[in-house]
């Protein structure tokens, strides 16, 4: 009855889990390249073996080598999936859409003073003025954050060009007067590729930072993020990413998951039951 007990309640932890996954995955289906997040599950081992001193067997262990008593399961990893979501055309030539792996870089304030990267995958950004220099304009996300060139500095536009987004991520300038030709910027959309996607963690405000917590020993966050070269994935100008999220699937996952849930809530209900008769009986 007690191991009943705990697979069962170790079970509405996980789908309690996966519920709130689904539910969030739901929430978003309509953001900005949004990427939704898949829940995994993973066995639980028993916390607890009888000791056993017989020759040739594993001390510890009361069970046949190479088999171990489990206690149902738990929730594993949300990994995140990066399918490409629908384009969707706005005519803004500052609404940015990565076509293929790849995220865009903000710099945003944080709580000590110091400037912090995010990375994205929403590219709609606009023009914000240059506070300390009259006619200049920085590109911004909806939260304010700076969106950064190939060297990692905000890109700063001149008010008197007209900025055209290259696919390659260079930017092209021209003179609104009409006089001079046309001409690139120093200056290029600094696109990065996350190496393994996972060990992104959502801070909030459709963003991005690096969980250093799960990072292997020895390593920070630069030994996962690559600068990406010139045309290793197409920009358009004029289109913004859609979520990657399937309604569909995802309230078939929410309905499963609900009625699996039900159902380990009530093994839960029966098992205090029966451990309600058996401790009667003792009496």
């Amino acid at each position: 009855m007690n191991t009943s007990l705990y697979i069962s309640s170790g079970a509405l932890q996980a789908f309690q889990q996966k519920i709130d996954t689904s539910a969030n995955n739901v929430a978003n289906v309509d953001t900005t390249g949004f990427k939704r997040r898949d829940q995994s599950f993973s066995e639980l081992l028993a916390n607890q073996i009888n000791n056993q001193t017989q020759a040739n067997q594993e001390v510890g262990r009361l069970t046949p080598n190479g088999l171990r008593v489990g206690y149902g399961s738990r929730a594993g990893l949300t990994q995140l999936d990066m399918t490409q979501g629908e384009a969707k055309e706005t005519d803004n030539p500052f609404d940015l859409m990565i076509n293929g792996n790849g995220f865009f870089q903000v710099s945003v304030p944080a709580q000590n003073g110091v400037r912090e990267i995010h990375y994205t995958r929403d590219g709609s950004f606009h023009l914000s003025p240059n506070l300390n220099q009259a006619g200049s304009y920085y590109l911004v996300n909806a939260n304010g954050g700076y969106l950064l060139d190939q060297n990692g500095a905000p890109i700063q536009l001149d008010g008197k060009y007209d900025v055209q987004i290259q696919p390659n991520g260079q930017i092209l300038l021209k003179n609104k007067n009409g006089q001079g030709g046309a001409f690139l910027s120093a200056q290029r959309i600094g696109l990065v590729d996350i190496q393994n996607p996972n060990i992104l963690t959502n801070i909030g405000g459709n963003e991005f930072a690096i969980d250093t917590t799960v990072l292997p020993a020895g390593t920070n966050a630069a030994s996962f993020v690559r600068y990406m070269a010139p045309g290793e994935v197409q920009i358009s100008s004029g289109y913004l990413e859609g979520s990657n999220v399937d309604l569909t699937q995802e309230m078939a996952d929410l309905m499963t998951s609900q009625r699996s849930y039900q159902m380990n809530a009530r093994a839960v209900s029966y098992a205090d039951q029966m451990m309600g008769i058996a401790n009667s009986i003792l009496k």
